[in-house]
């Protein structure tokens, strides 16, 4: 039986410092090396992501802003991508405003080239995510004035972070339809605020891990994940495993519970399980 493994990265993979550590880099590679189908799921997007996963010797897709893009390291292409169209775009830019929330609005251009578009930074973890990216060089983001500019550009999200009760009422006029995927979550960097992240409705780990699955023809899929962005990949596993730090409601939908990010949990569950097969 060839097994898939998927896990996410913040809080799951990564340990608290946001990185790979070099032991679960060594022991991942080290079993990747031996046949083991290995990958990663992540709400991160390609920039973000990819020079945190470079020591990694990945071979297999890996889903990008849960499931925006299926990307392929090897040939470094999008072998699926899942935009919003532009009314719809509109309508929630639209209810975010009204709202009085800061949406940041991601896309991909003519040319290829991503951007994220925000009005400005008013609360501790807007300005934690933001400066935390630009401060390592990451050329997307752009203060703006408004978005209709960007109107031709491919949508991929239209997010805010915020406190839980100020997101709630655009989370509720969103959270059934049919065109979108709402995901809403704690900022595990950040306490007391959430993000809600608004995509197309087929942007979502589930989805994703079923087409890695798939791709990847395997017979199993495992997953590791931490937070309510997990949930729907979850739901597309066999086995489900939530580390020990995991958000309770995680842990509730979780087959079992494991060593916390901190403590190196995928890498040595991983080693437990298929370290001692031939």
């Amino acid at each position: 039986m060839s097994v898939l493994y998927i896990s996410d990265l913040d809080g799951t993979l990564l340990n608290d410092e946001q990185l790979v550590s070099p032991e679960s880099v060594e022991i991942l590679n080290d079993l990747i090396d031996r046949g083991m189908l290995f990958t990663v799921a992540t709400a991160r997007s390609i920039e973000s992501a990819s020079w945190l996963l470079r020591d990694l010797s990945l071979r297999l897709p890996v889903a990008y802003m849960n499931g925006v893009f299926i990307h392929d390291p090897l040939t470094r292409r999008n072998i699926r991508s899942n935009f919003l169209p532009d009314p719809f775009t509109m309508e929630v830019l639209a209810a975010y405003m009204h709202n009085d929330l800061q949406p940041l609005l991601y896309t991909l251009d003519d040319n290829g080239v991503p951007h994220v578009y925000y009005k400005g930074i008013r609360n501790a973890s807007e300005e934690n995510y933001i400066t935390s990216r630009t401060l390592l060089g990451d050329s997307r983001f752009q203060l703006v004035t408004g978005f209709d500019n960007h109107r031709e550009e491919s949508v991929l999200t239209v997010n805010a972070i915020d406190t839980l009760e100020r997101l709630l009422p655009v989370y509720e006029a969103f959270r059934y339809r049919s065109e979108a995927i709402c995901h809403f979550g704690p900022d595990i960097y950040t306490p007391g605020y959430y993000w809600l992240e608004i995509a197309n409705s087929q942007a979502n780990k589930r989805d994703a891990c079923i087409f890695l699955k798939q791709y990847a023809d395997a017979s199993k899929l495992v997953c590791f994940g931490d937070n309510l962005n997990d949930l729907p990949m979850f739901e597309a596993a066999d086995e489900k495993y939530a580390v020990s730090n995991a958000h309770e409601q995680v842990i509730q939908a979780a087959s079992g519970t494991i060593l916390a990010n901190a403590e190196h949990g995928v890498a040595h569950y991983l080693a437990s399980v298929y370290g001692n097969k031939p």
